[in-house]
């Protein structure tokens, strides 16, 4: 069954990205990406690449900071390279979330605390969400006239409205033993006990609500640093897209990543080619400006990969898969 989900995902990820590819002229596409070598355009791609390292250490330090309140005291170095190993994982895993798996195994080796490297990057995945979503939200207030209908805005709202209202509840006491107990009927693939460990584990930083305050910082400032890579790779394409139409472009093309599918593949570039559209960019130029959101990242994760060869105490990838199962 889970390799039939997998397969799934596969067809309907390189099926949607072929569809698109071939509707927006494959050699326009080539002829848009082949700008990187004229004028500046290579100067821009590497800074492309540049910011989104700064995004992978701004994620990094905020990971930290829910570490070590579960008292796991590991380097900012240290959890920059597991970002970077989970990069290289992500091109090649069946899932959006494999990137998040790895991690969980690599702090699970270096601390064996299970709930708490699990919990640590559940809250950090949210807290990130909750920071795409505002980014979303706010843009759309000033690029609102792009669109005949709020759908967008209303949902962006729902959903961070629902993070915000979690948390609170998970680190209010009386709300927290009535979740509990509704979870604990839950026996179905113990997914209850698993809500509730994670609950649990929010619910010890109850006094520490200042950590959520800059977790939710430096994940508004990795996704504005992604929002910045997006727009050296704008002028190193020479494709004419307006920054702060960009705000919009990037948290919401990441939330549509988020739903089942080969890394993102198919449900990205056809998230650029609906919004970017919607301002005349060709297809074929938002297609372009798509892959490089998966060529810079795949370029990052080749450090990851020679970190991952560096470390002695290889991975097991079917222990990774097992964890993926697990939650």
């Amino acid at each position: 069954m889970h390799h039939l989900k997998t397969v799934a995902k596969a067809v309907i990820s390189i099926g949607l990205f072929s569809f698109l590819v071939y509707t927006s002229d494959p050699q326009q596409i080539l002829n848009i990406l082949g700008n990187i070598y004229s004028n500046n355009g290579l100067i821009y791609f590497l800074l492309a690449v540049a910011t989104s390292i700064l995004s992978v250490f701004l994620m990094s330090l905020r990971w930290k900071i829910i570490l070590d309140h579960y008292n796991i005291k590991l380097r900012v170095s240290r959890l920059f390279g597991f970002y970077l190993v989970g990069l290289f994982f992500n091109n090649f895993l069946p899932t959006s979330i494999g990137g998040d798996i790895v991690r969980i195994y690599k702090v699970i080796g270096d601390s064996d605390e299970r709930t708490a490297s699990f919990s640590s990057v559940i809250i950090e995945r949210l807290v990130g969400i909750a920071a795409t979503l505002f980014l979303s939200i706010t843009s759309l207030y000033y690029v609102s006239h792009y669109f005949k209908d709020d759908r967008i805005l209303y949902t962006s709202i729902i959903l961070f409205s629902l993070i915000v209202v979690f948390f609170f509840l998970i680190t209010r006491n009386r709300p927290f033993e009535f979740l509990l107990k509704i979870f604990d009927k839950v026996t179905v693939l113990n997914i209850g006990e698993k809500i509730n460990k994670l609950m649990e584990a929010i619910h010890l930083l109850r006094e520490k609500r200042r950590i959520f305050v800059w977790m939710f910082l430096l994940s508004v400032l990795a996704q504005i640093a992604i929002v910045f890579m997006n727009y050296a790779a704008v002028l190193a394409l020479d494709i004419e897209v307006d920054l702060l139409y960009l705000f919009l472009v990037v948290p919401v093309t990441f939330m549509i990543t988020m739903l089942p599918s080969i890394n993102g593949v198919g449900l990205r570039d056809g998230g650029f080619v609906f919004l970017l559209g919607k301002i005349g960019v060709s297809g074929a130029a938002a297609i372009s400006l798509s892959f490089m959101n998966v060529l810079i990242p795949m370029i990052i994760s080749l450090w990851g990969a020679l970190l991952f060869l560096i470390q002695r105490k290889k991975s097991n990838l079917n222990k990774v898969e097992n964890i993926e199962k697990d939650i």
